[in-house]
């Protein structure tokens, strides 16, 4: 039999397993979990990885105390078990096929490496070394890595700052399409909305901007994914006519941590070179217990979404109003958007400034964690931010409510502001002297911070959260941005991204 005679008898065998496999391609099922369910019901045995053999096995495990067994008999091999060695069940990419059909993409491909992961796979595909890609100037520090990693050279495009609340917010698709018609070499245009803040940029218009220069317009935004299961959120990147967008599930769905989804649409994207470059980045033992949540998170905000989603808005209001009647609080209001930059505002985002109180938003978080054991999401030199999901019930709101108050009240036991004042981004924006792969990963120094200024900057430094790089890689750095860090640092700030964390001394180009 030649080689053509047994392709043709794989391709017939390989469709009759999949008529005989584990799953369904209906809306309403979920193939990888189905997939899961059905080797515990033929009581099948692989001898192959994971070696906790499901949870099955004669030995219990330490980790089953908190996680329960339930998250060991999930953790099935994805081809030795979930599917077959050949794929020929098509488990994986069924699933992946119906959340691209629930989000309106071309193409979903499912991440266990998050948001970070399909970050760097963008920018592999969108362009290679070298070329140039024009990025929003507020992107996260996986962007940044992938600068480091493709080797691409960056042109930064500036986002609206908002002076009132001393945030960026998106990139005004004026200001990109001039920054193209500067660069007509650049491949790509790299766009971060929503803000963590929940501000959205207006997609459409960047999205006009890129595709009147030929190129395709990639979104990061991890914290927008459930706007494509709620008419109450804002509209979609991929509606808004982004080619590639990415979505963090553990953010806003029901995903475990770890969990993202980078979806395409249209013909500017390099299908098979994402597809390559996706297989080079990801593990190959994903995790099927991480997986079946994307596929789970699917199915369940399809069918229940609306009125999964309208509950934490609805929450989210509430606790709105209530903080509006707190002394010394204030809040970001919704009435930001629309405006310059900001084409809608997410109001399950709760900024809540706290510079009435006489505190940093560190301190406010401190106090709330320390005082009544609240955490939220992102603490900065001026406000909390607490994102409300769809699994807060009215006992959280309530608590937080009370906790709020609290602090309020009790102020004086927080660590005061010191006198501080927010350099304007101007201020802080620094020439890019090199390539970001080339300075990361050259020759380097150890230097303190009181010489660092006029050095090339050899680390990127990030306040977390949110996680933007004050400093990227490549950057000279200025007197102004480095006593800025070391201020920021000095009232609690925490930094991700830099050799020495505590910034006594900086990482530079040699």
């Amino acid at each position: 039999m030649d080689v053509d005679e047994l392709r043709l008898r794989n391709e017939a065998k390989a469709d009759e397993e999949r008529e005989r496999g584990p799953m369904s391609s209906d809306p309403r099922s979920a193939p990888v979990g189905d997939a899961i369910e059905d080797f515990h019901s033929r009581d099948a045995l692989a001898f192959g990885i994971p070696a906790h053999r499901f949870g099955t096995g004669s030995v219990e495990f330490d980790a089953a105390r908190w996680t329960g067994a339930g998250a060991f008999r999930a953790d099935i091999g994805m081809n030795n078990g979930v599917d077959n060695r050949h794929q020929s069940w098509q488990v994986e990419p069924t699933a992946m096929e119906l959340f691209a059909e629930a989000v309106g993409a071309d193409q979903t491909l499912f991440s266990t490496n998050g948001s970070t992961l399909n970050v760097h796979v963008a920018f592999l595909t969108v362009a290679r070394p070298g070329e140039t890609v024009v990025m929003a100037r507020n992107g996260h520090k996986s962007a940044f890595s992938a600068l480091v990693l493709s080797g691409v050279n960056p042109v930064y495009v500036d986002p609206v700052y908002d002076e009132r609340w001393q945030v960026a917010h998106g990139v005004e698709p004026t200001e990109l399409d001039r920054v193209l018609a500067e660069h007509p070499e650049a491949k790509a245009a790299v766009a971060f909305t929503p803000t963590y803040y929940g501000i959205s940029a207006d997609v459409a218009g960047l999205a006009d901007s890129a595709h009147r220069h030929g190129i395709p317009l990639v979104t990061d935004d991890a914290w927008g994914l459930d706007y494509s299961f709620s008419s109450r959120l804002p509209s979609s990147a991929l509606e808004s006519g982004a080619d590639l967008a990415i979505g963090s599930v553990h953010k806003t769905l029901s995903g475990f941590g770890q969990t993202s989804v980078l979806s395409t649409q249209g013909d500017l994207i390099d299908t098979m070179r994402l597809e390559l470059v996706f297989e080079l980045e990801q593990s190959t033992s994903a995790s099927a217990l991480l997986i079946s949540s994307i596929d789970a998170a699917r199915r369940q905000f399809q069918r229940e979404g609306e009125e999964l989603l309208g509950g934490a808005i609805d929450r989210a209001r509430r606790l709105r109003d209530a903080v509006a009647e707190i002394p010394g609080l204030e809040l970001m209001p919704e009435s930001i958007a629309p405006g310059p930059g900001a084409k809608a505002m997410d109001p399950t985002h709760v900024s809540v400034d706290v510079v009435g109180l006489g505190i940093t938003g560190f301190s406010a978080a401190d106090w709330l964690r320390e005082h009544r054991r609240i955490h939220v999401e992102l603490a900065d030199h001026r406000r909390v931010m607490a994102l409300i999901s769809f699994a807060d019930g009215d006992d959280n709101i309530d608590r937080l409510i009370a906790a709020l108050r609290d602090l309020s009240e009790h102020r004086g036991e927080a660590d005061r502001a010191p006198d501080f004042q927010v350099p304007l981004p101007a201020e802080l924006r620094m020439p890019t002297e090199m390539l970001p792969r080339d300075a990361f990963l050259g020759p380097t120094a150890e230097v303190p911070w009181r010489q660092a200024a006029g050095r090339i900057s050899a680390e990127m430094i990030c306040p977390y959260p949110p996680g933007i790089p004050i400093v990227a890689p490549g950057e000279r750095l200025s007197a102004e941005v480095v006593g800025y860090l070391e201020q920021t640092v000095a009232m609690g700030g925490k930094v991700e991204g830099a050799g020495d964390e505590s910034l006594e001394t900086f990482r530079v180009v040699a």
